[in-house]
């Protein structure tokens, strides 16, 4: 629905010192200290101006950056477009130093509507709950805590959508 950074970002700053990526950031970086990395997709799609930092062919594959070379990885509503979710947690964890950050901001399966529905984005690959991440969080082998999670929804009145139906999961890794 927009630029969804923009309803997190400052709820993640004590996790984004230093230098880190925005994951498929689009003409939005979050802060100007990331990192963009995106592929062009919807800039093409929408014909949004601007190019990121590092144009990557998909984020699954971050060959241009080292082994724990970030302080953190931010990725906001990219996660639930990639079919091989867990394979691309993995990646972007390897990115991170230990002691660095994941956040991932993803559109809650209970908030949002499931792929197929009606009002669904058709490029949604799978629905994003609590259980998935965590799980898909298992195959990385690394150890990591959750140190912060949120089911951010608003509640605007009866007949007014909420302008926010996601889920906030924060890892450290250790």
């Amino acid at each position: 629905m927009g630029n969804e950074a923009a309803k997190v970002k400052y709820d993640v700053v004590p996790y984004t010192r230093g230098q880190g990526l925005d994951l498929g950031c689009g003409p939005f970086k979050a802060f100007p200290h990331f990192i963009g990395v995106d592929n062009g997709h919807h800039a093409r799609m929408f014909g949004w101006p601007g190019r990121p930092d590092v144009h990557v062919d998909t984020a699954e594959n971050l060959k241009p950056f080292a082994s724990g070379s970030m302080d953190f990885c931010f990725s906001s509503h990219l996660l639930e477009h990639i079919q091989d979710y867990k394979g691309a947690l993995i990646e972007w964890s390897r990115v991170v130093r230990d002691g660095g950050y994941l956040i991932l901001y993803l559109p809650s399966d209970e908030l949002y509507p499931k792929v197929g529905e009606p009002g669904a984005n058709p490029d949604h690959r799978w629905n994003v709950n609590y259980d998935k991440v965590v799980e898909a969080m298992m195959g990385v082998d690394r150890s990591w805590d959750l140190v912060e999670y949120q089911k951010r929804d608003t509640d605007n009145g009866p007949g007014q959508p909420g302008n926010e139906y996601s889920l906030l999961f924060v890892f450290k890794f250790t």
